[in-house]
């Protein structure tokens, strides 16, 4: 039972979450079984994990029903019900919670009731909030066309025959409702198929671009951002990056922090692959855009910096011999990780800070305190002391490590396949580079430009420059 959907969605409710739901399954309205408002109380005291043995279907019966035999059909019933309130409870929260769909349901019912100065009254109510609404995005041009067509619909009702603006009204919010989220869409599609094998067949797309140069849509400011995105990830040009960062700085709220966050991880990922392209100016532009969504909170994750985000503004700073700053950051910052994660997030991290000021050792006395409870941290540090070792000529403790590594990476079932090949990749080309003879050196240096999938594939073609200028 612990592993159910009911228990799983449960576990998923903060505290004023679960005391809502008492209230909702309480509610005669909502709920007339009598057994349910039992069987949720009894559920209740085990919150918040749920995690006992005393979870257990003949327990929780015997509970409910002491005077009866077990009949397993009426506590899966109970299951059941129970989980379609939950549902119930969930989907109206949210819907209470929506800027304008509730009042839009009620507007329609007093449209189809006749209740016209009721209409009025919530209608002149709704547009206030909606203008006072902090947002301009997808979600705000949804709304203004929910108000316009319940408007449309009220005036049709009246059959009056003369022209009236808000059938206008309705085409046009339709429109930047439209635009604002196929355009959102289909940067999204774009953006996937960077990463992905597949391919998306995004239709309309340069029928949209072809209105959109010529249309004054484009001065919206949602549609301008999507419109420039579309064009940065469509073209991989530089101006549309600038015109976009652009965008950004000067539509800095117009929407909520989980778009916000998109929008710029688009342009965080251009300025990265633009690093891959080797055009080294994208390194600070790509910190820069880290910072901002760190300062301002909106690259946030359930309330914490990621741990891969702090690593990979570390590993920024350090490209950039900004080893004070660097430094710096790991400790001003790491209170913001989740907890789990913050002993190993500033132990690796100054690892790396100690292996680019070329302090081997003290890189290495990091490394040890690195608990290998997670398997990404892990990874990482093995190849980092790969290196170490290469750095200081430890060549037995570097074959020895390459050796057990490999057999790790091929055993271990909780690395991806991909993951698994960039670095059984590395350890290979690593292990022909220490083994390989001059003449056979070229074909080691093709294998490290074209392999796809590789780990440190800059620090490798250093090796490589370094070895084959010993052999000379």
């Amino acid at each position: 039972m612990e592993k159910g959907k009911l228990i799983q969605l449960l576990k998923s409710f903060s505290v004023t979450e679960l005391r809502e739901f008492k209230d909702f399954v309480d509610s005669p309205f909502f709920n007339k079984n009598e057994d349910l408002v039992l069987f949720y109380n009894y559920l209740k005291a085990f919150a918040p994990d749920f995690s006992t043995e005393v979870l257990d279907r003949k327990r929780i019966y015997r509970q409910l029903y002491p005077d009866t035999p077990f009949n397993d059909k009426k506590i899966r019933y109970l299951m059941s019900d129970l989980l379609l309130l939950v549902e119930q409870y969930i989907g109206f929260k949210y819907c209470k919670i929506q800027t304008i769909n509730p009042a839009y349901y009620a507007l329609s019912a007093y449209v189809d009731r006749g209740l016209d100065k009721h209409y009025q009254y919530l209608l002149r109510k709704t547009k206030e909030k909606l203008e006072k609404s902090p947002y301009r995005n997808t979600g705000y041009f949804l709304q203004e066309y929910l108000i316009a067509e319940v408007d449309e619909q009220f005036f049709l009702k009246k059959q009056v025959r003369k022209f009236d603006n808000r059938l206008q009204k309705v085409v046009d919010s339709l429109d930047l409702f439209y635009l604002s989220n196929k355009l959102k869409y289909s940067c999204e599609m774009l953006n996937l198929q960077k990463v992905l094998s597949a391919e998306y067949k995004i239709e309309l797309g340069e029928e949209i671009k072809e209105y959109l140069v010529t249309s004054n849509r484009k001065e919206v400011p949602i549609i301008a951002i999507y419109y420039e995105i579309y064009l940065m990830l469509s073209t991989e040009k530089d101006v549309h990056y600038w015109k976009l960062k652009e965008l950004l700085h000067q539509y800095t709220d117009i929407t909520n922090l989980q778009e916000r966050k998109l929008m710029y991880f688009y342009a965080i990922n251009f300025c990265i692959r633009k690093v891959r392209e080797k055009e080294e100016r994208y390194v600070s532009e790509c910190l820069e855009l880290y910072i901002k969504g760190i300062e301002e909170e909106f690259i946030f994750e359930k309330g914490y910096l990621s741990p891969w985000t702090y690593k990979n503004v570390v590993k920024l700073g350090l490209r950039l011999k900004r080893f004070d700053w660097t430094e710096q950051f790991i400790i001003a910052n790491e209170e913001k990780l989740p907890e789990n994660f913050r002993a190993n997030a500033r132990y690796f991290n100054m690892a790396d800070l100690y292996f680019y000021k070329e302090d081997f050792s003290k890189a290495q006395e990091y490394l040890t305190q690195v608990e290998f409870t997670d398997i990404y941290y892990n990874l990482d540090s093995k190849v980092m002391l790969l290196k170490i070792y290469y750095e200081l000529k430890e060549e037995d403790a570097l074959f020895s490590l390459l050796a057990s590594f490999s057999i790790f990476l091929k055993r271990n079932k909780l690395i991806s396949a991909n993951v698994r090949k960039t670095y059984l990749n590395f350890c290979s080309l690593l292990h022909q580079l220490m083994r390989k003879r001059k003449i056979q050196y070229l074909a080691i240096y093709d294998k490290i430009i074209n392999t796809e999938m590789l780990s440190s594939r800059k620090w490798l073609l250093e090796v490589y420059k370094e070895l084959l200028d010993e052999r000379k």
